[in-house]
């Protein structure tokens, strides 16, 4: 407060030094009652006497900056196949193969009118045959094919009331199941053991569209038997499918835009609403999450059963029954009104693994015990040569000691030297597989 009087009148400096010179000649004439000071550090000036000097006022700590939230990886653009598809319904990644299936309705998507087809498509985007499967010819009858499917050496396709088998490789006709009762078969889902899983979405095609037909179910088909494995009395219109390795299957529906699980004897469990509906298409990614694809949002979503769905993929268009190529993450998506097929890399590489199926970090070996030093010898050691810098020393590393020389033990090192810690198997790095180039294949 003294201070800020001081600088609050400069004009009264005289007086101001008077009054500390006489207050400085009353303290010295005062010695015998008060203690000696304190002896000041060199190069600092005392505190006038009786002069009350304030601190400063304390600093309020400095609240820590909230560390900024990385970017989303950025979105490569997609490679859009057309070549003549014709309202792709369903796209699958044959691995063994290394291409692309897709199915192709070519008309209303209720008809038996036998002119659909499989296509085979290049995992770079080139068409490698339109018709890979024609429904036009003798015996390889296809009216409306939606769902893909791969067990063993066939592959299973959707077909309005039959599910349609034919050889993986060449596309050879082998047979054909029918599902009795049923309308509008329209995914297939194959699980681990080769048990197949069809929907039936349960809906016509009316005067004013689509009118539901309460067949909606799922099915299975083991050995070449057909059996119903649920019912559903609430006519979600079951759609995308994605089998499990419990003896159930996941469930997404067209009609209440909903993701639930069917276990294997048949009861509906974890049922969720998604942010839009119109559900069509599911596939696992690595790590455990899903792909949902929905014509309500023009998009498809990623989130975990019970967990929250965000919009991964935006602004596609009518999104049917995706794919996932596992070897180059790409997402396949046919894009049933504008006859295309889309194929987008997700950003940041393959997901990793699941925690479960993570491969243990490799374990350090353990550090050898050091060998007992030799009995003493009546000749002197020469002194072993120094080392090159970075290197071991010669004596500690490989070399061995000569019969006109006696070993010498090393000396214990000043520190011990510490182990680069074993890199986390979840940050390994994989080589990438070349990604797809924006493109427009017409």
């Amino acid at each position: 407060m003294v201070q800020h009087q001081f600088a609050a009148a400069p004009t009264g400096r005289f007086r101001i030094t008077s009054f500390i010179s006489a207050l400085a000649l009353a303290a010295c004439s005062h010695q015998s009652d008060v203690s000696p000071a304190a002896p000041q550090a060199p190069g600092s000036a005392a505190p006038p006497a009786n002069v009350i000097v304030e601190p400063p006022p304390a600093q309020a700590p400095q609240a820590a900056a909230t560390p900024e939230a990385a970017p989303a990886p950025k979105m490569e653009p997609p490679v859009v196949v057309k070549d003549g598809l014709m309202a792709p319904e369903s796209a699958l990644y044959d691995a063994e193969q290394d291409a692309y299936l897709v199915s192709n309705v070519n008309g209303k998507p209720v008809d038996a009118d036998g002119n659909g087809f499989i296509s085979k498509v290049g995992t770079d985007g080139k068409l490698v045959e339109l018709k890979w499967i024609d429904g036009t010819k003798k015996d390889s009858t296809l009216n409306a094919p939606k769902g893909l499917g791969i067990s063993g050496n066939l592959l299973y396709v959707a077909d309005l009331t039959f599910v349609r088998l034919f050889d993986r490789k060449t596309g050879a006709p082998k047979g054909k199941l029918a599902v009795p009762g049923s309308t509008f078969l329209n995914d297939v889902a194959v699980a681990s053991d080769g048990t197949i899983y069809v929907s039936d979405s349960g809906i016509k095609l009316g005067k004013d569209g689509f009118e539901p037909t309460g067949t909606d179910a799922v099915w299975e088909i083991k050995s070449g038997k057909v059996k119903k494995i649920f019912t559903d009395k609430e006519a979600t219109h079951p759609n995308g499918l994605l089998a499990d390795d419990a003896g159930g299957v996941w469930v997404v529906t067209f009609g209440s835009g909903e993701l639930y699980h069917v276990t294997k004897d048949g009861k509906k469990e974890q049922a969720q609403k998604l942010p839009s509906g119109a559900l069509d298409g599911i596939v696992r990614l690595s790590d455990g999450t899903l792909l949902i694809s929905s014509w309500g949002a023009s998009a498809v979503f990623r989130g975990a059963p019970g967990g929250t769905f965000e919009p991964i993929i935006p602004d596609v268009k009518s999104p049917a029954d995706i794919g996932y190529d596992t070897k180059r993450d790409v997402v396949l998506i046919p894009q049933m009104q504008a006859d295309a097929l889309v194929l987008q890399k997700l950003p940041g590489g393959p997901p990793a693994p699941a925690a479960k199926d993570a491969p243990p970090a490799p374990v350090a070996p353990p550090t050898a015990a050091p060998a007992p030093a030799p009995a003493a010898s009546s000749k002197p050691a020469p002194s072993p040569r120094p080392a090159a810098p970075g290197t071991m020393s010669a004596s500690v590393a490989t070399s061995k000691p000569t019969p006109s020389q006696t070993p010498v033990p090393a000396a214990a090192p000043a520190a011990a030297a510490v182990a680069p810690a074993a890199k986390p198997a979840a940050m390994a790095t994989k080589a990438e597989a070349p990604t797809p180039t924006a493109a427009v294949k017409k």
